[in-house]
């Protein structure tokens, strides 16, 4: 595959992913597919769903990539398919609010073509130890239950103006980049194609965000840096980038209804001078709003800056195991 048919599939999947946020921002508007965005004084109507560009982008790109770039291995078109089906669940779920049992059982669905893909593989590699065989469990256990999981864990840590699509852009990268330094062209062409499907989302969900990801975008990433994780051998690596997501999970399961607390305790709220007060149950963001006073861009850049430092605790731990 040409350097030139790389470029070509990464530009015009960032590039359509950009355009369609912005004709969905508009459309879903006046569809009515639509949010509120509670974090700000003024509680403007945005369009949401916005996933649905990131999922249109990468389907682009994986196309040109197939067409144009030689035969590509099954192992990619495993990943495009775990992402694809992933996406539809999530748009289902935009639509039809489906219950956490009914998306859970559809996301591990989703994930079959990887696992019969990767029947051969049996071992995960961790620091300190080495590789640890699972034999028959690694294609019927670890591959669906790191697929939804990383689905689901990406789907709780949300809510803010390019928070979503911010850490989905550092994790996809670094996937991207550890994936191409391991040798995996896989996982580097996949994770490469839906980088650029989320930068050029991101560049609309920034604060002041004109459209939302919703659950399309949100389990999207998360399956995302999981396939590439197994694709390209560095399971490691995905799962520590997802440990805020991980730890926010956590700490919402110790509260009374762990995936109602909205119904229970209500949303963060925000003052005239734009500083959130976080609602009465224990989240990663509200910890970060108890330590100082704090709006919601700074509060993104927080968390970011916290991924950020995941990334490169990956980075680090990759490098040397090679």
């Amino acid at each position: 595959m040409t350097p030139e048919i790389v470029a070509l599939a990464a530009t015009a999947t960032g590039v359509s992913s950009y355009r369609l946020a912005s004709f969905f921002s508009k459309k879903f508007v006046a569809l009515g597919i639509t949010g509120v965005d509670i974090h700000k004084m003024d509680r403007p109507i945005r369009a949401e769903m916005g996933g649905l560009s990131v999922l249109l982008g990468l389907s682009l790109g994986a196309a040109i990539l197939m067409a144009f770039g030689g035969e590509r291995s099954f192992l990619f078109l495993a990943g495009v398919s775990v992402l694809s089906l992933t996406g539809l669940v999530g748009l289902a779920d935009d639509k039809f609010d489906l219950r956490q049992r009914d998306k859970a059982v559809l996301i591990v669905l989703a994930s079959a073509f990887l696992s019969i893909t990767l029947a051969g593989r049996s071992a995960v590699w961790f620091p300190f130890i080495g590789s640890v065989p699972f034999g028959f469990l690694y294609p019927l256990l670890v591959v669906p239950l790191a697929i939804t999981t990383s689905a689901n864990f990406s789907n709780m840590l949300a809510g803010f103006n390019g928070l979503e699509a911010g850490i989905a852009a550092i994790s996809v990268g670094v996937m991207t980049t550890l994936s191409a330094i391991a040798g995996s062209w896989d996982g580097a062409l996949l994770g490469l194609i839906l980088l650029f499907a989320y930068l050029g989302f991101l560049l609309l969900n920034w604060y002041p965000a004109k459209i939302f990801p919703g659950d399309t975008g949100t389990l999207m990433f998360g399956a995302g840096v999981a396939a590439i994780g197994l694709i390209s051998h560095l399971e490691m690596a995905a799962i520590i980038l997802c440990m805020p997501a991980a730890l926010d999970f956590a700490l919402k399961l110790i509260s009374r209804k762990p995936f109602g607390q909205r119904k229970v305790h209500g949303n963060t709220s925000v003052g005239k001078d734009g500083v959130l007060t976080p609602a009465n149950y224990p989240a990663l963001v509200h910890a970060f709003m108890r330590v100082a006073p704090t709006g919601e861009k700074t509060l993104v850049r927080w968390v970011l800056a916290m991924e950020g430092l995941y990334a490169a605790l990956a980075v680090a731990i990759t490098l040397v195991r090679f």
